[in-house]
């Protein structure tokens, strides 16, 4: 045999990215450990770093070093350790039987050494096959605490949008730890968890498709998908918004091989189970949307107040008997389905009398329209005052944030020119970026507080002042829908009448409109017109207090 010196060897690194294996030394840290115990070794070619797990044959890069060898470029292999270069039974048999055959002059490892005899091929065996039990071990025991975890409660791996994982702390506000790992548990994403909730309530509604959806969350709301160390941050693809509709992780309950596991976050759900039902059929086999179910405009917004089971319609057709005719009726009805509480709503609810109730709804957030010209011309009086306020306010904001940024940079030069030890520069660059990021923060709310503020003043004066309008004059379901969404949530049907729990922006108009109109009639009167002023007068108080709710809660009325 020729001697080491003589030889060329491959070497082979290997650093898998699947989890199991994610303790094994990183691609950098084995070269270097080759390096240093074989420094006079004839290496031809460092093949690396091979990311793919060694646990199944088929790695291009091994492949290609066993091709080297059958091809008289290189003699041997060196590697870290056997379990890099095989964990399963083909790649160990390949190699076993070239260093027999003398195929594969040499083996090189940085922590064992074997010979080409019956007794050195015997462990090298032996070391590889340890290395395919370890892994198949590794391999059963993650896939029984996967599905230990989706028993208990928690969803294996990362979390759907509209949810995130957040660590859990003890009383004393530290980590608490699991076999070295910080236990995590499943929460709301307080940025995205409504819109997600609008996504299936108009998914549930029949009038929206998936594709529509995703388009109205990527252009019009600039949604994007959580952030993390490897995905995230861009919009919905095309087949997320099918795999958000297709996951029974919304209806409170985890999928884990084939089988429904209610989860932890059961009580933060974003719809029920039978929600999620019928938002299959919706969606159709294989997630694809069917066309044909967009016959009802109330569907999947409003539950039973008595059971909590969804309100659907149906049509019911009846023969008029003098003139032959065949007339449609629609129904809203529960389903009855809760098997906890028994429900006795079994009276059907006509589109008519449904209707009625939401006209009764609108009725008590709709306002004058002479009411909205004079309120939107007394908020963009103030709002051109403020304007200016914010301006100036905002100017001598970015001037003290340029001081204070002039201050940075002059204690980085004194710092350069050895003026200030570490400990004092430390010390007051801290002071100055705690500063920047106070600063920093008031800027942001000061550039909030001034965007788009009229308009969607605007949106919601138009609202209320022509939403009954539309809704009693439209035919488009959509728009009727859409009315509805706006008004509120939490909907409920019990005993054919309806409850809401309104949009805030609305609730300072039900509170002061009512006595603010009869005033305002009281001093307009009908018999003389009534100047300018004294209708302005009549007018500012509610436009004031829906101006301060607004400041509170500065959400679009959608």
């Amino acid at each position: 045999m020729n001697s080491n010196n003589e030889l060329r060897y491959v070497a082979y690194v290997r650093k898998s990215e699947e989890r199991k294996e994610r303790q094994e030394l990183s691609h950098e840290a084995q070269k270097r450990k080759i390096k240093e115990q074989f420094p006079d070794l004839n290496i031809v070619a460092w093949l690396e770093p091979e990311s793919k797990s060694a646990f199944k044959p088929g790695r291009p890069i091994f492949n290609q070093a066993m091709k080297m060898i059958r091809a008289g470029k290189a003699d041997g292999i060196v590697c870290y350790h056997p379990n890099r270069l095989s964990r399963n039974e083909v790649d160990a048999a390949e190699v076993t039987y070239m260093f027999r055959t003398k195929e594969l002059k040499d083996l090189k490892f940085c922590a064992y050494t074997f010979e080409n005899t019956p007794e050195g091929i015997m462990m090298l065996q032996i070391i590889m096959s340890q290395s395919q039990y370890e892994s198949s071990k590794q391999g059963r025991d993650v896939k029984r605490g996967m599905e230990q975890k989706a028993i208990g409660g928690e969803r294996p791996g990362s979390v759907p949008i509209g949810y995130m994982k957040v660590p859990v702390k003890d009383s004393l506000n530290n980590y608490i730890k699991k076999k070295d790992k910080i236990v995590t548990e499943t929460q709301p994403d307080p940025e995205r968890i409504d819109l997600v909730r609008k996504m299936w309530k108009m998914l549930l509604s029949g009038v929206y498709l998936a594709p529509e959806i995703r388009r109205i969350a990527n252009e019009e709301w600039k949604f994007t998908i959580r952030k993390t160390t490897k995905t995230g941050g861009g919009p919905i693809g095309p087949s997320s918004i099918y795999r958000l509709f297709n996951n029974p992780f919304y209806a409170g309950y985890i999928m884990h091989n084939g089988e429904l596991h209610k989860g932890n976050h059961y009580d933060d759900r974003v719809i029920d189970l039978e929600d999620f039902d019928y938002g299959q059929t919706l969606l159709g086999k294989k997630g694809k949307p069917r066309n044909d179910v967009n016959g009802y405009a109330f569907t999947g917004l409003i539950k039973c107040g008595e059971c909590g089971c969804s309100i659907v319609a149906k049509t019911n057709n009846k023969m008029i008997k003098r003139d032959g005719r065949i007339k449609s009726y629609i129904h809203y009805y529960c389903t009855r389905k809760s098997e906890k509480r028994p429900c006795t709503q079994s009276k059907y609810t006509s589109l008519e009398d449904l209707e009625k109730e939401i006209t009764n709804e609108i009725a008590k957030y709709t306002i004058l329209p002479e009411f909205r010209d004079l309120a939107l011309q007394i908020l963009n009086r103030n709002h051109k005052i403020e304007t200016k306020d914010r301006s100036t306010v905002y100017a001598m904001q970015q001037s003290k944030r340029k001081q204070l940024q002039d201050q940075l940079d002059a204690l980085v030069d004194m710092r350069t020119r050895n003026l200030l030890d570490d400990g004092e520069y430390v010390s007051q660059r801290t002071r100055l970026k705690d500063a920047m990021l106070r600063l920093d923060e008031d800027l942001r709310g000061t550039e909030v507080r001034a965007e788009n503020w009229l308009e969607l003043t605007e949106q919601a004066f138009d609202f209320a002042t022509y939403a009954h309008i539309r809704f009693a004059e439209t035919k488009d379901l959509k728009v009727k829908r859409d009315i509805l969404m706006t008004l509120g949530e939490n909907l409920t049907l019990k005993n054919q009448k309806l409850t809401l729990q309104p949009s805030e922006w609305l609730v300072p108009i039900a509170e002061n409109y009512p006595a603010i109109e009869k005033e305002y009639l009281r001093k307009v009167g009908t018999k003389q017109k009534a100047s300018p002023k004294v209708k302005e007068e009549a007018l500012a108080g509610i436009s004031e207090h829906w101006r301060a709710r607004r400041d509170s809660n500065p959400r679009h009325p959608a």
